[in-house]
């Protein structure tokens, strides 16, 4: 929301639809020895995967397409743009990168030492802690800093993208981050932004959303399964 400038100081809202999609499968998904840093690549199922998302999607109308530059990520969102019935500009960013567990972490996960891997990543903290989210692993990130690049990202698009309306969409009135719409059935007016990520990152993003008028950040024991939306 944005405040005018006059006299009587009135609030105005930007609305935007934002879909988070998850990446194909990857290599480091079926192997965890695999690093599953940037180079990570989609496995031949994966790549199926992606295929069938963009023709799931190629009637969608979307407005800006956002992925992380990891390369699971921009595979997914290239056959979006691949299958799409428009022209589509496909943005990458940092910002919607999977956390980083540091280097340690990947070298356990690449010896197979899983549970002293876990036991790095963790910190032998609960995950819904707040030690445990503000814990960083050697040389990573905690979950404190992936919510918080990942909800600037969101804060920026809707600011540069939103659109400034006198009322609310009617298609958007009392409907809360829990409910998914259809993909197909998307306001006029109102900007569609398609943000292709992982796992890690969509799920504090949704936990924050659930969170935004709450005290402490609400933890939920909920993944995003490959190109689910």
């Amino acid at each position: 929301k944005t405040q005018s400038n006059s006299e009587h100081k009135e609030t105005k809202y930007k609305y935007a639809v934002i879909s988070f999609i998850r990446h194909a499968q990857s290599e480091s998904n079926v192997n965890p020895r695999v690093d599953a840093g940037k180079a990570d690549k989609l496995t031949a199922k994966g790549q199926d995967q992606a295929r069938k998302l963009g023709q799931e999607w190629a009637n969608v109308r979307i407005d800006t397409l956002c992925s992380s530059d990891f390369e699971r990520a921009k595979a997914t969102a290239q056959a979006i743009v691949d299958f799409h019935s428009s022209t589509l500009e496909l943005k990458k960013t940092s910002s919607l990168r999977e956390q980083d567990h540091g280097p340690e972490v990947a070298q356990h996960m690449q010896r197979g030492d899983f549970y002293g891997a876990q036991r790095l990543r963790s910190g032998g903290y609960s995950p819904a802690s707040e030690d445990g989210r503000s814990y960083r692993p050697p040389g990573g990130e905690s979950a404190n800093d992936v919510v918080s690049r990942a909800v600037l990202m969101l804060q920026l698009a809707v600011l540069v993208l939103g659109r400034e309306l006198p009322s609310p969409p009617p298609e958007l009135l009392d409907k809360g981050p829990r409910e998914r719409q259809p993909a197909d059935q998307l306001p006029d007016g109102v900007p569609h932004i398609v943000f292709v990520s992982h796992n890690i990152l969509l799920v504090e993003l949704y936990e924050a959303l659930l969170s935004w008028e709450a005290e402490k950040h609400r933890y939920l024991w909920v993944d995003y399964h490959n190109t689910e939306w």
